[in-house]
C-alpha cells in the first residue's frame, strides 16, 4: 500500500464525519506523510497502523471533541454514541474482542436504558398521581369538604413536585448520556491499545 491508497481509504472510512472535519484529518496526514517524505512512506504506514484503525481513533475523538464543543442535546449525544459505537466496530479487531465489546456496549446499554426509564416513570407517575388526587378532590367537594380540601392541597403539591422534578431529569439524563459517552470513547482507546499491542 502507497501514501494515495492509504489516504483514500482513510477517507472512505471518514465519510460519516462533517465535511470540515474530514478535510481537517486529511489534511493532518497528508502533511504528516509530506514531512516524513516519499522514502519514508512505508515507515510512515506501519507506524500509523492500518487506515480503520486510524478511522476508529478519528471517529471516537470526533465525538468526543463534538460533544464537549457544543451545549448539551440529546440528538448531539445520540450522534456521539453512535459514532462511537461505530468506531468501534469498524477497528480492525480479532473476533472475540468484537464480540466482547458488542456485548458490553448491548449489555451497559440496557442498563443505561432502564435507568433513564425508570426515572421517567417515577416523574410522571409523580404527576399523574397528583392530578388524580386534584381531580379526586374536586369531586368529594360536594361530599365532605375537609376531606377535598386534603386531596386538592396533596394533588397540588405532588403535581408541582412533578413538574419541578422534569428539568432535573431532563439534565441528569443528558448527564448519562455525555457519561456513556466517555465510558464507550475510553473502552475503545483500550480495546485498540490492547489489539495494537499496549502502545
Amino acid at each position: 500500500m502507497d501514501r494515495v491508497s492509504y489516504l483514500k481509504k482513510l477517507r472512505g472510512k471518514l465519510r460519516r464525519l462533517p465535511a470540515h472535519e474530514l478535510n481537517e484529518a486529511l489534511v493532518y496526514y497528508e502533511e504528516y506523510f509530506d514531512e516524513a517524505g516519499v522514502e519514508n512512506e512505508q515507515q510512515v504506514i506501519q507506524q500509523l497502523g492500518s487506515p480503520s484503525v486510524v478511522a476508529s481513533q478519528i471517529l471516537a475523538d470526533f465525538a468526543i471533541k463534538d460533544l464537549e464543543g457544543t451545549t448539551d442535546s440529546t440528538k448531539k449525544n445520540m450522534t456521539a454514541i453512535w459514532l462511537i459505537i461505530l468506531a468501534i466496530l469498524s477497528a480492525p479487531l480479532s473476533l472475540p474482542l468484537l464480540a466482547v465489546a458488542v456485548a458490553l456496549i448491548i449489555s451497559v446499554g440496557a442498563v443505561i436504558f432502564s435507568f433513564v426509564i425508570a426515572i421517567v416513570a417515577t416523574v410522571v407517575s409523580i404527576f399523574v398521581g397528583g392530578v388524580a388526587a386534584l381531580i379526586g378532590g374536586i369531586f368529594v367537594l360536594t361530599e365532605h369538604w375537609p376531606t377535598a380540601l386534603l386531596f386538592m392541597g396533596m394533588g397540588l403539591i405532588v403535581t408541582g413536585s412533578g413538574i419541578l422534578l422534569f428539568p432535573i431529569v431532563v439534565r441528569l439524563i443528558k448527564k448519562i448520556a455525555v457519561v456513556c459517552v466517555e465510558v464507550l470513547a475510553s473502552l475503545f482507546h483500550k480495546i485498540t491499545k490492547k489489539h495494537n499491542g499496549g502502545f
